[in-house]
């Protein structure tokens, strides 16, 4: 995946704002690009003053499909409607719909708006705030669930809204949906084949726990600092766009993605679960599978490293996370990630 040419994402960006019926003048301007391509919509007023209402975000093509987005913008807007939690709300265009589409040749760009969040992304190393922002993650990650489960729109799950679906084929098949991890250039042949018998391992431990309502749902799936905004002594939550069907926990081993082998990372554990269990009660089982939720994903972000290594923001995390996690790996078969499972 390539984003050094983005012209095609911003004209497409600019007739998809046209399509909002925004009075006055708009910029855009390049806000963040990873999965997708996302803008802020700059407003320039008569005195000069430049404000910031909105952000587009201009779907990579082929990565989701319009049904798919319709369903993320269909739960988002339940959050915002129940106040639950602050999120940068989705805005309808001109015609009443969630997504805008734009064709250019043969190309079609999927376009959502948001509401435009100030904030800054919180610092898990601020020994002040660092376990208080995760303490308020976990409160996060509980509600959201708790919506999910009373809700009546993911009573009949896909068929109601429609998401994929992060079971472990997904999280860490061949074809899973972050990429491959299996074709990591970095690894050796023994860490290649340590990863293998830890995915053998997580798969039959997955099996074995379940997939009940009560831990397995609609999840945020991305719920790391990154994607989190803090103003004051409030928290914010940025971008559904990984959301789908998963393990609850999930939801925890991702809020510690890429800092999963920090010292601190215990400390971050307990303050996330002690605000989940604020809302929603966890059993020994869920404490006992959380070095597995965490050891999935570390291999997930490995999987996507290796099939972004050509994206800028991705050449930050690149060097040496292949080692660690196969350190990581070794340190799980082992047993040891079994302090990490939060126990009270």
């Amino acid at each position: 995946m390539n984003f050094q040419n983005i012209e095609g994402f911003f004209l497409a960006a600019q007739k998809a704002v046209e399509k909002y019926g925004l009075e006055g003048v708009h910029e855009l301007k390049l806000l963040h690009r990873s999965e997708n391509v996302t803008y802020s919509v700059v407003e320039k007023g008569k005195d000069g003053k430049e404000t910031i209402p909105f952000a587009l975000r201009v779907g990579r093509p082929g990565y989701h499909t319009r049904e798919e987005l319709e369903g993320e913008i269909c739960w988002m807007k339940q959050i915002a409607a129940e106040g639950l939690v602050t999120i940068a709300a989705p805005v309808d265009n001109q015609n009443g719909e969630a997504v805008t589409s734009v064709t250019m040749g043969n190309v079609t760009y999927d376009c959502v708006m948001f509401e435009y969040l100030t904030g800054e992304a919180p610092d898990p190393y601020n020994r002040e705030w660092g376990l208080n922002w995760f303490r308020q993650v976990g409160e996060i990650a509980a509600l959201l669930h708790r919506q999910a489960m009373g809700w009546e729109m993911t009573w009949g799950m896909k068929e109601q809204i429609c998401r994929p679906e992060w079971d472990y084929e997904a999280l860490l098949g061949e074809q899973a949906l972050f990429g491959d991890w299996r074709k990591c250039r970095e690894l050796s042949r023994g860490g290649y084949e340590l990863l293998e018998k830890t995915c053998k391992v997580i798969r039959k431990r997955l099996e074995a726990y379940g997939r009940e309502p009560e831990r397995f749902g609609l999840i945020h799936s991305d719920l790391r600092a990154a994607n989190l905004l803090v103003e004051g002594a409030e928290m914010k939550v940025l971008d559904f766009d990984d959301s789908g069907y998963g393990w609850h926990l999930m939801d925890l081993a991702a809020s510690i993605s890429f800092v999963e082998d920090s010292p601190l990372a215990k400390q971050w554990i307990e303050a996330w679960l002690h605000g989940y269990r604020k809302y929603i009660p966890l059993e020994e089982r869920d404490h006992e599978m959380i070095p597995t939720f965490i050891m999935a994903r570390r291999i997930q972000l490995l999987a996507w490293i290796t099939s972004h290594d050509d994206s800028d923001p991705v050449k930050v995390y690149y060097e040496g996370f292949a080692e660690k996690t196969v350190n990581m790996a070794r340190d799980y078969i082992r047993g040891k990630g079994k302090k990490l499972s939060g126990e009270r």
